[in-house]
């Protein structure tokens, strides 16, 4: 049993890794801030799972090495321009003698898809970066896609449900890989167990498909015909290049993921020193696509 003190657990990937770690047995405590304290809707369902709610802030540097304190690992699941707080996080950590931090890595390595790939991505390798220098040993998680963003929109980043007209970028035949939340948070559980992952990368690569792929497959479970709309590796780069306004960001950022997943295959670049999660616990079972979308019919 570890204390786990998780940071971003009421995100996307927040309460899976909450379910996941409680469920183990570990003793989890969530970092929140006061509105999230405050608001029964986010911090209720932690209470209902025995999880020990601290408030604390990113921003608040001082607190954040109490926070710290008695905590075996630090466990980030933040996003956006939170990511770039992170090191603050990371030294508090060190200075509180946490034994493992984990930061915010979950999706495409971003070393494999090299600078100027994509601009989230750049952020990232600078944090990384950062994190070096601090002395508290790290674990990089590296999840390629999420399911429920990349499966549910059939390639495509933005629906909710299987679209019946879908962007299709490049020849469609490019292939990534996919997990659900639930089996990354599980994934995650395991590496946190296992001693000869710290300070080492870990990449979670399962259900290999391209666009088409999936495209096909939601047709033959669903009975409907997908209208596919061609976009090609020049169109996303002129919408890239246009998106220079800060109201801009979002569309530049997905389109920018769009080219490195779909048109680059950044997600099939695997570099040697990075561990494989399915090489190391094969024992595990994944959910797959058909799985997935069966929870839609």
């Amino acid at each position: 049993m570890k204390k786990i003190l998780i940071v971003g657990a009421t995100g996307n990937l927040g309460p899976h890794l909450v379910k996941e770690l409680v469920h183990q047995g570990h003793q989890v405590s969530a970092m929140l801030r006061q509105s999230t304290l405050a608001n029964p809707d986010k911090s209720g369902p932690l209470k209902a799972q025995g999880v020990r709610l601290i408030e604390g802030d990113l921003g608040e540097q001082d607190k954040l090495i109490d926070v710290c304190i008695g905590q075996d690992v630090v466990l980030s699941a933040i996003g956006g321009e939170q990511i770039m707080m992170q090191p603050a996080l990371a030294e508090a950590a060190a200075e509180a003698g946490v034994k493992r931090f984990i930061p915010s890595e979950f999706g495409l390595d971003p070393h494999a898809a090299g600078p100027g790939s994509c601009d989230l991505f750049d952020l990232k390798a600078a944090v990384q970066e950062q994190l070096k220098s601090i002395g508290v040993a790290t674990t990089m998680i590296y999840t390629n896609g999420f399911m429920e963003f990349w499966g549910t929109g059939l390639g495509q980043l933005g629906p909710m449900e299987p679209p019946e007209t879908v962007q299709l970028y490049g020849d469609g035949n490019t292939s990534t890989y996919m997990c659900t939340l639930g089996d990354i948070a599980r994934y995650t559980a395991a590496i946190i167990e296992d001693p000869n992952t710290k300070d080492k990368e870990v990449s979670i690569c399962t259900n290999q498909t391209t666009q088409e792929d999936m495209i096909r497959l939601w047709e033959s479970m669903s009975g409907k015909t997908v209208t596919r709309k061609p976009v090609s590796g020049a169109e996303l780069e002129q919408i890239i290049n246009a998106a220079t306004k800060p109201e801009d960001m979002m569309t530049r950022i997905f389109t920018q993921l769009h080219r490195s997943v779909w048109v680059r295959g950044d997600c099939n670049i695997i570099r040697p020193e990075v561990l494989q999660a399915t090489e190391l616990y094969p024992q595990m079972n994944v959910t797959s696509h058909s799985d997935y979308y069966s929870y839609f019919l």
